[in-house]
């Protein structure tokens, strides 16, 4: 239910010269029919690829959010790393590539990451390579903590989901709201519906697709999309509860009651979910049945939600 795409950079010169082998043209037609198809998308980024300067990368990463053609769900930050016998190890002996210095990485993702869209998850910032295997340039592993200090600092906010996450902690069901954030993507129209805290960490989210193009699978003509549906909270033993936590306060159903609300009245025939094998009793105890491919259920009324942005 999640593909991973190695899109590295949004500038077609840049990833000609670093020999990625596809072009920015080829990265939008693939996270469109990704979109369509109800996937998540998490797209990889590598600022310091050999061409760049801390300054094309800073605007390259602003296109990841100002192209409606992008706007991946979630991100891996890959710094490149500068590794002995290979192709890019040449450029730097002769003298025609740098890697960034630690002040120059962090503040370009520190600045980076005060851009992140709330419906952006970043997953990672570092790839994990042993610091004896890279020759020059950064070789902290811990480069998120190092960037999170630095923009305190500067009184910088990167609202990203896992920036935002409750995680194990406990909320009072009756002190979150529900907050709606809807953008464009080509080919869908996206509502990010989450629950969050009066200090705005994030209980629970759910990612609706609303196509406006064809599907690519006839089992979705007609059908609205749930891409995803995430609230946070400890594992347990199934039966067991925990009291104040975000998993057992039915913020779950109530995301998919406020989808199915928002698709319905957007003239769709169906919901349909792109559901793992080990989720899809989840979705039957909630009316949903399976396809060949996904989950369905019809758009019968639904209740109207009382809490809103």
């Amino acid at each position: 239910t999640k593909v991973q795409l190695g899109v590295q950079s949004l500038d077609d010169e840049i990833l000609a010269r670093n020999k990625r082998g596809h072009t920015v043209a080829a990265t939008r037609r693939a996270m469109r029919l990704l979109r369509l198809a109800g996937f998540k998308i998490v797209v990889h980024w590598m600022p310091n690829l050999l061409g760049a300067t801390p300054e094309s990368d800073e605007a390259d990463f602003r296109r990841l959010w100002d192209d409606p053609a992008l706007r991946p769900d979630e991100l891996k930050i890959y710094p490149t790393a500068l590794l002995r016998d290979t192709e890019l190890y040449a450029h730097w002996q002769r003298g025609e590539y740098r890697p960034y210095d630690e002040e120059t990485l962090v503040e370009l993702l520190a600045r980076c990451k005060s851009t992140i869209p709330p419906y952006c998850r970043v997953n990672r910032l570092m790839r994990d390579i042993p610091a004896p295997n890279i020759v020059a340039g950064v070789k902290k592993s811990n480069l998120r903590q190092i960037v999170r200090r630095r923009m305190a600092q500067e009184g910088l906010v990167c609202r990203c989901i896992r920036c935002r996450e409750v995680r194990g902690s406990t909320v009072a069901p009756e002190s979150l709201r529900l907050s709606r954030l809807e953008y464009a993507t080509d080919g869908t129209r996206e509502w990010f519906l989450s629950y969050v805290t009066p200090d705005d960490r994030l209980a629970g989210f759910l990612r609706l697709s609303l196509p406006q193009a064809a599907p690519p699978l006839a089992e979705l003509d007609g059908a609205a999309v749930v891409r995803e549906v995430h609230v946070y909270g400890p594992a347990l033993e199934l039966g067991d509860r925990q009291e104040g936590y975000a998993q057992h306060a039915g913020l779950g159903t109530r995301l998919l009651d406020e989808a199915r609300r928002i698709a319905r009245q957007a003239g769709y025939r169906h919901l349909a979910v792109i559901a793992a094998v080990g989720t899809r009793p989840y979705y039957r105890e909630r009316g949903f049945t399976l396809g060949r491919w996904y989950m369905h259920r019809d758009l019968a009324p639904v209740r109207e939600s009382s809490q809103e942005d």
